[in-house]
């Protein structure tokens, strides 16, 4: 049989739990606890413990919870993002098959599509961003009032492209 003093330090002193002591001493779990059960503050011990991992596991599961809702908030940031991505090409072709492009459409699109002539006062479309559209316009006449939005948003564009340029030149 075992030591009671060493099962009783062992589990009260040492905080280890009644496997380990079990194996230590090469007996059963519940010699263990039988021998423990002689000690009057083993129920208080046993609560207390109970306690301690109900606490933890609470923590756990938490924690999980929270990192499974942070994925789906990732993942449905990710989905509106494409959708918004979507409805911008769609809402593009609808509004060029119409013929009719509001002036925001309008710069958004001559920033990524078209360049400015500013020769005839057109924009015209850029053969660099690929194939175009057989409804959109090759040129489209530009307005006084959206030509003036249409050179600040470029300038403030190309402002932006020469101080990443510089930033990376720095960097290096």
């Amino acid at each position: 049989m075992c030591d009671k003093n060493k099962v009783y330090h062992s589990y009260f002193i040492d905080g280890k739990k009644v496997v380990e002591i079990a194996k230590e001493e090469n007996v059963s779990k519940q010699a263990i606890s039988k021998i423990l059960k002689q000690f009057p503050e083993y129920a208080k011990e046993k609560e207390k413990r109970k306690m301690q991992n109900h606490k933890k596991h609470n923590e756990q599961v938490g924690k999980i919870a929270n990192e499974k809702r942070k994925q789906k908030n990732e993942e449905d940031n990710m989905l509106m993002e494409a959708l918004k991505r979507q409805q911008e090409i769609h809402a593009t072709v609808i509004l060029s098959k119409k013929r009719k492009l509001g002036t925001d459409t309008l710069i958004a699109m001559s920033i990524t599509h078209y360049d400015y002539n500013p020769n005839n006062q057109k924009l015209v479309f850029n053969e660099e961003c690929g194939r175009k559209p057989a409804d959109l316009p090759c040129t489209i006449k530009v307005h006084k009032s959206t030509l003036n939005q249409f050179v600040q948003y470029s300038q403030s564009i190309e402002s932006e492209k020469w101080i990443s340029n510089v930033e990376k030149k720095a960097l290096k």
